[in-house]
């Protein structure tokens, strides 16, 4: 992230980090952001929250509050309680660092800290809904996609593309017996994204796809990605 008056900050992490700086129009599928009213799940360190409000949007982000879990694989090989205590320890750095860039970067965007899968009411209406590489992170996906879809008119969501899931509406899960993955639950196809949101309603319907830059140790990878941005027409909202 460029941050005024500061180099650019770098994430912390032995595992790699990514770098949208430059891509974010692709990564948002091109969506148009001046004037509209953002809801944003999992904001990270922000960057995708002060971009999108550079480009005039007034975002409300949802975030894991503190007394709020990740979900967490059970899985039965490894020491849960351990990795809850440390991701809660990640996530309160990062809540750190969210509030450090949005006073540097004078946001005013907001933050819902809560259960991603029991939206308040009181969060509102909203344009556009931003699901950015989140879902796959979560044990329910369309629950979280069914909880957007009642607030917004547009759904926007950016996921990693793993192409041996195209044509079919497919979510594939990612650990097993023999790994050690905790965070991460799905891999998702397109087809099956595309198939849940017009069973919502979202009826006009654009995929993009495009590749993004990750910074591992042994140098820069491109990672392939794709954007399924879905909308209602007057039609179909009726």
């Amino acid at each position: 992230m460029d941050v005024p008056g500061v180099e650019s900050v770098e994430a912390d992490t032995a595992g790699g980090k990514f770098d949208l700086r430059g891509t974010e129009p692709d990564y948002l599928g091109h969506v148009e952001l001046d004037g509209r009213r953002v809801l944003e799940i999992g904001p990270a360190s922000g960057f995708l929250t002060f971009y999108m409000e550079g480009r005039g949007a007034d975002v409300v982000a949802v975030e894991l509050g503190a007394e709020t879990d990740w979900d967490i694989v059970p899985h039965a090989q490894l020491d849960l309680t351990a990795i809850r205590d440390e991701r809660r320890e990640v996530m309160r750095q990062l809540r750190n660092g969210f509030w450090w860039a949005h006073e540097q970067t004078r946001s005013r965007a907001k933050v819902h800290y809560g259960n991603v899968y029991a939206l308040p009411d009181e969060l509102g209406s909203f344009d556009v809904a931003l699901m950015a590489s989140v879902l796959r992170h979560t044990r329910d996906p369309l629950r979280i996609l069914e909880g957007c879809a009642r607030h917004a008119q547009q759904l926007v969501i950016t996921e990693m593309y793993t192409p041996e899931l195209d044509g079919s509406p497919i979510a594939r899960l990612v650990p097993s017996r023999d790994s050690v993955t905790w965070d991460t639950w799905w891999d998702l196809s397109p087809d099956l994204l595309s198939r849940f949101v017009e069973v919502l309603g979202f009826d006009e319907l654009t995929i993009s796809h495009h590749r993004q830059r990750f910074l591992l140790g042994d140098g820069e990878h491109e990672i392939p990605f794709f954007t399924l941005v879905a909308g209602r027409t007057r039609a179909g909202s009726d």
